[in-house]
């Protein structure tokens, strides 16, 4: 099994039994996350073994944070250490694992400072702001939500390329189940 199929079986684990604002899997975040890190125009110039720690910090990202909730799996930064990642990719999740600790601002700070982090971040801001799933949120929380991630933008800087996709992401109509059915044809 390669470090990005561990890592989905492992964010699989540590989310299992949890949902988002919606009440949908949560496991979908972070696939959709991964599908958005994708598609950066940065991503793909980055060499591979980058691009494989930055799908891993993708899939993990909410990893630390969130397991061991609602009856799932329990995943520390050793846990995650001793099952072959790279330092590097943990490290981008350890960056991305918020703290009640750290003001929200120097979070960002912090993102904006790592040129990869800022990629993995990016692609969670784009799921965030989904129009197609923000629509369906009620309106206090999409305008909370959205205050958020746009504060976040304001400190997290784009180029030009990377803001087009952004917005490209923000507004994506497609389902991942759709996604993951097209990548399913394209190996067979």
């Amino acid at each position: 099994m390669n470090r990005v199929q561990l890592a989905l079986e492992i964010a699989t684990k540590a989310h299992k039994g949890q949902t988002d604002k919606l009440g949908k899997n949560y496991i979908d975040h972070p696939k959709r996350v991964h599908r958005n890190l994708l598609a950066n125009p940065n991503f793909k110039k980055l060499d591979p073994t980058t691009r494989e720690d930055l799908e891993v910090a993708a899939l993990l990202h909410d990893v630390i944070e969130d397991s061991g909730k609602n009856g799932s799996e329990r995943f520390t930064v050793q846990d995650l250490l001793s099952q072959n990642f790279t330092p590097r990719s943990i490290e981008l999740v350890q960056l991305l694992t918020r703290s009640k600790s750290v003001p929200d601002d120097d979070y960002y700070a912090a993102i904006q400072a790592n040129p990869l982090a800022r990629l993995v971040k990016l692609a969670d801001i784009a799921d965030n702001l989904n129009k197609r799933r923000v629509k369906h949120l009620d309106i206090e929380t999409a305008n909370r939500l959205g205050a958020k991630y746009e504060h976040a933008l304001e400190i997290i800087e784009m180029d030009e390329d990377e803001a087009a996709w952004l917005q490209s992401a923000i507004d994506y109509d497609i389902e991942l189940q759709d996604v993951e059915d097209d990548a399913c044809e394209d190996e067979g």
